[in-house]
């Protein structure tokens, strides 16, 4: 993932416009770049480059247009707009609207054509002359108008050198009348105050086509347009909070929302020089068409209202990422593959309605790079799980076209309007503006948490529910009774939101509706999903989990497992669990006699499922076909079902279902072992044995340890032996902690054995004259060897011992987890390290809201450090070492770092929480997101066996990690985060030296040469690499800052890496800062691996959002953007990157940094410091 950067000229014009839109005239907006039509799309003077790439480059794209244009002048009666309001508003209308923009657009590609000219010329006349372009059943709806709007704007400003004067005013003033009705409407219609919904974002951009081409015009039109233009950058501001490319709405309706902010992003570069093609969510959104498609590439995932594929494009929409954000023929190629295996069949239900048959197709021309061709992305045809981590989607497919038996498995268990928006309601943000869920419309989603999509070499088996009404029966969930709060199918209750024609989300009990990731991970082409969505139900029903697992054990077989567990007084006795298939009908089946089951017959051969519950409980499905009640306004559907009810006779249930594809056959299904922490299952085909586990108490780390014998979600033993794990690296497994290592336990037996043999001997030898023995010559040779045998083994043993701990007293013995018996457990104890002012606090959001850690900083207001007699640490950093031989020097802090480690809960509880300024909050909008200490209290309150992470603030803390090792022993994670040195530097003269000043750093570099000299030189403690600039501080009378820092970093990192290397390499590792910007979710994924922990997808969004949203803040840095570690180049003089890389080069070189002088490669420049002061 590379860098952006955005020069400052992009960022000084857009802060101008910025500006200039929340002023109160119109005056005050940039004038118009362009005012002679054409203009919105091209100008007059590259006409003719479009008419020779129609017939060249573009000649594909322009056939598919010419196709379109010849169909609807062969039926040009039934493709014009009838010329009776009456008939023209009796039903939605927007197709009038899409088809004159191609219209307009066939006819300056190809101005020879009159016949079309002709057809075109009339379709706007009539257009015009009708009173109003609304539907009459429902005026209050600006969208068919907006359509309408837009291709008429646009068809005028293309036609514009052929009209004649009549109609270039008659059609301007009605362009006028209704952009300004618009911009009127905007100020109370309720899609006026909404973001990010499809309506919204069609509307805005009609209000901003007719602004554009009106202000050519007529000058008040620029108030419209300053304001369309203000509303569209708040939802692009909004976008970037959804960093995964995702459209709630789902993929029909996504494409739909994509097709106006392509057209807006392509609209503000060319008219306004405001570059949002580098904003993070559009370079993301490609793989929201990539990684959605099925086998075949005709269908695409259903979740949400949905018609089978795409609503609008998306050829247009990818030639157009292609185009001007990835510029590497992806899109190209993606656009090219979905035209040709477009689908003719009118009985599939795949065309695209005719209303949005042909309406991007001038777009899709226009933007076409021919250029860039058509590369197919690597992944293509290999296994490929993608987790939407923002929209809480996975999908698994090899995403080839030519793989037309490929498996595709998907899903869903997100939050309302996915994860970036829900965060952003949830705490307030920008609240001058976004007023909560008033502000937005997630009306198209479905009450679908924890569904899935599971089509066995592409052919529908499971499906998700399209387009229909709200209700939970129609989606792969679950249902309970009876419920006290129960508004349709009493005494049923699905999930929040339901019961309507649109998802209830303006409902008190659905504000906070949605369900949870909990992971993703695949392990030699096995994949393990699951999601907890108890959140997603009416808390009246005191349900405490309602957990499924998904486990492909091969593209042939799914595992399902489903974990429902009440709260003691929970009212439900029962539920009932549904699964779709739109296309096929069930038929009952059963699997040896006493499994029940149902089966879809295909051509091919029969599909199958079955079921039990842990108690053995298998009842017979109820079958059903229900024509849905409410779907798109062109193509009916309807879905068969399977509905299986179970009582809830116990707290806990859980159940089994096994899914098979044709090319398969289950030879035995059953469960071996069923706890509160997880279930055991065996599953057979006539290949293959899968042993299989899978933890249900699935937020606590202890628990699933204790089940799996690793902190993981999953695992699946095969027959042959080989055990494949999910959720945790197999590698990061604990070892022995000091005093119990191998070493250790090899001393003490060799030592003993000897020992007691040596003093057998020696005693024999004694008493030899009273037991009348006498020792030969041999004998006395025997127990020589064998005291020189033992000497040996002694001394060789002190040697490799001398580093580690095998002479030393287990001081950290094996943490207790309290609330568990006292049984022993070992987890990893994470440590981070770094220099103030290294961004090692923005790791943090690695940690944060994850129930298997609680993140601390220390000291921060939560914990203070402790006053220990004798014991001093530099706040900013010193030149001491800490190594195995001191535990015993500093045991208060021993015993509070062991405290911290096993009980943070009593830290946080008696900590003072953080209480927001009222009067800061009313002045000022939450723009920032931070963890405060009521976060980490209810965090803990909440996941109390959460193993504690703690941040060390001090970068004196990187030398004393030999010291951390020996309190925390093996299952030390010590994580060291280093920062490109000119960056780290950068930061501190930022702002006339603030950070500088601010934390003394010439005072504390005297204070660590006057601490070393009392207690580190004399015991031997003292870290070299410091001489050189103690010998440059000897020298001088004052070094410059920048010199100053360059040699402190220098001197610092050089000690950690000495100190890091003696320590196993299983116990730490270095974290570049900047990896966390270029490479986050592969640097996310690192740190997981390396911890041993399972890396949840909400830790990966929070770090991506966090690096690339500028919503975040973090000490000494401020707010995080795309630039923060580029921003060095800009801020620091020629001169001040040259003595930096000249003190700092080698060690940057090791470390990956590479350097911009002519000095590159030299050895250490020794006099750097006293160039700079000459």
């Amino acid at each position: 993932m590379a860098i952006i950067q955005i020069s400052l000229v992009q960022y000084f014009t857009l802060l101008v416009f910025l500006i200039c839109l929340h002023t109160t005239s119109a005056d005050k907006l940039p004038k118009l770049k362009y005012t002679k039509h054409p203009m919105l799309y091209y100008s007059a003077d590259e006409v003719e480059g479009l008419q020779l790439k129609a017939l060249t480059s573009h000649a594909k794209i322009a056939g598919v247009l010419k196709d379109a244009v010849k169909t609807m002048l062969a039926k040009q009666e039934q493709y014009l707009p009838p010329k009776d309001y009456k008939v023209f508003g009796s039903k939605w209308n927007e197709v009038y609207g899409n088809n004159l923009g191609i219209l307009a657009f066939y006819c300056v590609l190809f101005p020879e054509d009159r016949d079309a000219q002709s057809f075109t010329l009339k379709y706007m006349d009539i257009m015009v002359s009708l009173p109003k372009w609304q539907v009459i059943a429902i005026p209050g709806d600006e969208v068919p108008v907006a359509h309408s709007l837009t291709g008429f704007t646009t068809a005028y400003d293309m036609l514009y050198p052929v009209l004649d004067p009549p109609r270039r005013k008659l059609y301007l003033q009605r362009i006028v009348n209704v952009t300004k009705e618009f911009y009127e409407f905007a100020k109370y219609r309720s899609w006026g105050k909404f973001y990010l919904q499809n309506h919204v974002a069609t509307n805005y951009l009609a209000l901003i086509h007719g602004s554009l081409v009106a202000a050519a015009h007529y000058e008040p039109a620029m108030t419209w347009l300053k304001f369309g233009m203000g509303m569209f950058e708040k939802s692009m501001k909004l976008l970037n909070h959804i960093v995964d490319g995702s459209l709630d709405e789902g993929v029909a309706y996504g494409s739909y929302t994509s097709r106006s902010v392509t057209q807006y992003i392509f609209l503000a570069l060319r008219h306004f020089d405001i570059d949002h093609t580098n904003g993070f969510w559009i370079k993301q959104h490609f793989w929201f068409y990539y990684n959605t498609i099925l086998p075949q590439f005709q269908r695409t995932v259903g979740i949400a209202d949905s018609n089978n594929n795409w609503f609008y494009g998306p050829e247009s929409q990818l030639v157009f990422i292609d185009a001007y954000v990835l510029k590497n023929g992806y899109g190209n190629w993606l656009a090219h593959e979905i035209r040709e295996h477009r689908s003719s069949d009118t009985k599939l239900k795949l065309l695209p309605a005719e209303s949005q048959l042909w309406c991007s197709l001038h777009t899709e021309f226009i933007w076409y790079n021919a250029q860039l061709g058509k590369t197919v992305p690597p992944q293509s045809g290999k296994p490929d799980l993608h987790v939407f981590s923002d929209w809480g989607v996975v999908t698994f497919s090899h995403v080839s076209p030519k793989m037309d038996t490929d498996t595709f498995l998907a899903f869903k268990s997100g939050k309302l309007h996915g994860r970036g928006i829900f965060d952003l309601v949830q705490r307030n943000m920008y609240q001058s503006w976004v007023k909560g869920w008033k502000s937005f419309n997630p009306g198209h989603e479905h009450p679908d948490q924890n569904t899935f999509i599971f089509a066995p070499a592409g052919k529908l088996f499971i499906t998700d529910g399209l387009y229909a009404s709200k209700y939970s029966y129609l989606n792969n969930g679950w249902s309970f009774a009876p419920s006290p709060t129960s508004e349709c199918f009493q005494p049923w209750e699905g999930q929040l939101g339901e019961c309507s024609k649109w998802l209830g989300w303006r409902k008190p009990s659905a504000s906070k509706y949605g369900a949870e990731l909990i992971t993703a991970s695949m392990n030699n082409d096995l994949i393990f999903t699951s999601g907890e969505a108890v959140q997603a139900y009416d808390s009246s029903m005191k349900l405490e989990s309602v957990y499924r697992s998904l486990l492909l054990v091969n593209h042939q077989i799914l595992v399902v497992l489903d974990h429902i567990k009440t709260k003691t007084v929970s009212p439900v006795s029962q539920f009932s669990t549904f699964f779709h298939n739109l296309v096929s009908s069930f038929e009952q089946d059963t699997f040896k006699d006493h499994l029940s089951g149902v089966k879809i017959s295909t051509d091919d051969g029969n599909m199958r499922m079955f079921w039990v519950s842990d108690t053995g409980e298998s009842p017979k499905a109820t079958l059903a076909m229900k024509p849905k009640d409410h779907t798109s306004q062109f193509q009916p559907v309807e879905t068969n079902y399977v509905n299986i009810t179970m009582k809830l006779s116990r707290r806990s249930v859980t159940v089994a279902y096994v899914l098979i594809g044709h090319r398969a056959t289950l030879t035995d299904f059953e469960f071996v072992d069923s706890t509160n922490a997880g279930a055991k299952l065996l599953v057979k085909t006539s290949s293959q044995t899968y042993d299989i586990s899978i933890a249900t108490d699935h937020s606590n780390p202890i628990s699933r340890h204790q089940f799996l014998g690793y902190p993981g979600f999953a695992s699946v033993k095969l027959k042959n032996g080989k055990l494949i794990n999910f959720g945790a690296n197999e590698s990061a497994t604990p070892t022995e902690q000091p005093g119990n290592d191998d070493s250790a336990k090899w001393f003490n037996t060799v030592n003993l054995s000897l020992g007691f043999t040596m003093s057998a001997c020696v005693a024999l030898y004694l008493l030899k004259g009273r037991l009348r023995l006498k020792l030969h010559r041999r004998s006395k040779v025997t127990l020589t060897i064998v005291m020189l045998i033992w000497l040996l083994v002694v001394g060789q043993l002190a040697i490799k011992c001398s580093q580690s701990s095998c002479f030393m007293l287990n001081t950290s013995p094996k943490r207790t987890i309290i609330g568990l018996g006292g049984s022993a457990e070992i987890l990893p104890s994470i440590v981070i390290t770094a220099l103030p002012g290294s961004g090692a606090e923005l790791i943090g959001w690695l940690f944060y809201n994850n129930p298997d850690v609680a993140y601390v900083q220390l000291p921060s207001s939560v914990v203070k450090m402790p006053r220990a007699p004798k014991f001093r640490l530099n706040t900013f950093a010193d030149a001491c070492l800490w190594t195995y031989e001191d535990l015993a020097k500093h045991p208060q802090m021993r015993t509070w770092i062991q405290l911290l480690r096993q009980n943070l809960p009593t830290f946080v509880s008696d900590a003072i929480l953080d209480e927001p300024d009222e009067g800061e909050l009313k002045q000022s909008d939450v723009i920032y997101k931070e963890y405060t200490t009521q976060d980490l209290h209810e965090h803990i309150v909440k996941y109390p066996n959460a193993q504690t992470v703690l941040h060390f603030t001090s970068g004196s803390w990187g030398l004393k990690l030999p010291w951390l090792h020996g309190i925390l022993g093996n299952n030390l994670r010590a994580i060291h985060v280093v920062r490109d040195p000119r960056s780290w530097i950068a930061t501190f003269l930022r702002d006339n030296m603030d950070l500088y000043k601010k934390l003394n750093v010439q005072e504390e570099v005297d204070r660590m040469f006057e601490q070393a000299d009392k207690d580190c030189i004399p015991n031997g403690r003292y870290a070299e690499e410091y001489d050189k600039l103690r010998e440059r501080l000897r020298e001088l009378k004052s070094a410059p800052p920048h010199l100053l820092l360059a040699w402190l970093w220098s001197s610092n990192t050089q000690a950690v890496l000495r100190t890091v290397t003696s320590l196993p390499e299983s116990n730490s590792r270095l974290v570049r800062f900047e990896d966390l910007f270029s490479n986050g979710e592969n640097t996310a994924n690192l740190v997981y691996k390396f911890i041993g922990f399972p890396l949840p997808p909400t830790m990966t969004h929070q770090l991506l959002q966090a690096t690339n949203s500028d919503i975040y803040k973090i000490e000494y840095e401020g707010v995080i953007s795309q630039t923060t570690v580029t921003r060095w180049q800009q801020e620091l003089a020629e001169h001040q990157i040259g003595d930096i890389e000249e003190v700092c080069g080698q060690l940057m070189e090791k470390l990956g940094y590479t350097q911009m002088g002519p000095w590159r490669f030299k050895p250490e420049a020794d006099d750097a410091m006293s160039k700079e002061t000459q």
